[in-house]
């Protein structure tokens, strides 16, 4: 059978939202939420949560995942790409000689992923042999053939290329457009191990799971936490 890392990245220093990571949500703090699905999950071998803070890595271990280093500090800053990062956790168990056959970062901001999407991503990387697999959740508002750019003396223009034939209007007839969520990257070893890594490093052979609105939800503001308050009391998530 082949060995998945999950890694939570959870930075101490958040700014759209203070201490966001071990703010409550319901009944754990924000971070305890993609730990508890992350622990559920029929594939993932070994949950760590990547932290600078020790407030953090308590609760971490709370929940009953492990913290077992500190993340160094140039990549604890808001500029640190999440790559460098996965790289970090993958090339630290890689010099304890204890490789992984594929790393699966799940952003705590996304606390309603459910372990079934988690699974079917890991399920869809062995099937398909990819070398990656991201969520994605359909466009509702802001569809690629209605956006616009703005230019200096306030004429629009298409922000991108509208294919020839393809329906504008009405928004039901468009073809469907999807985003990526942010919510997690499963990517191989292979591509992990090739140089010069840069941006979402996805490879040539990206694969989807499409996910709903709600698995969708991404905490970056607080607007964002209070919706996301909003659906907890409301049983919706």
């Amino acid at each position: 059978m082949k060995k998945v890392l999950a890694v939570i990245p959870a930075r101490g220093g958040s700014k759209g939202v203070p201490r966001k990571n071990i703010r409550s949500l319901g009944d754990k703090p924000l971070i305890g939420h993609i730990l508890e699905t992350a622990g559920k999950s029929k594939y993932l071998d070994r949950v760590i949560v990547s932290t600078d803070d020790e407030e953090i890595m308590q609760a971490a271990r709370d929940a009953g995942a492990e913290a077992p280093f500190v993340r160094p500090a140039e990549l604890s800053v808001d500029t640190a790409p999440l790559l460098s990062v996965v790289l970090h956790a993958f090339h630290y168990y890689e010099e304890k000689g204890e490789p992984f056959d594929a790393v699966i970062n799940i952003q705590p901001t996304c606390p309603f992923l459910s372990s079934d999407t988690l699974d079917e991503a890991v399920e869809l990387w062995m099937e398909s042999g990819c070398q990656s697999v991201v969520p994605l959740a359909e466009v509702v508002t802001g569809h690629p053939y209605i956006t616009k750019r703005v230019l200096g003396d306030r004429s629009i223009e298409n922000f991108c290329q509208i294919p020839e034939g393809a329906v504008v209007a009405p928004r039901q007839k468009r073809e469907k457009a999807y985003y990526l969520t942010g919510g997690f990257y499963l990517r191989d070893r292979n591509l992990l191990l090739q140089e010069g890594l840069k941006g979402h490093a996805l490879g040539d052979d990206c694969r989807a799971v499409i996910v709903d609105e709600i698995q969708a939800v991404d905490i970056n503001t607080e607007m964002d936490f209070l919706f996301a308050r909003f659906l907890k009391e409301q049983g919706l998530a």
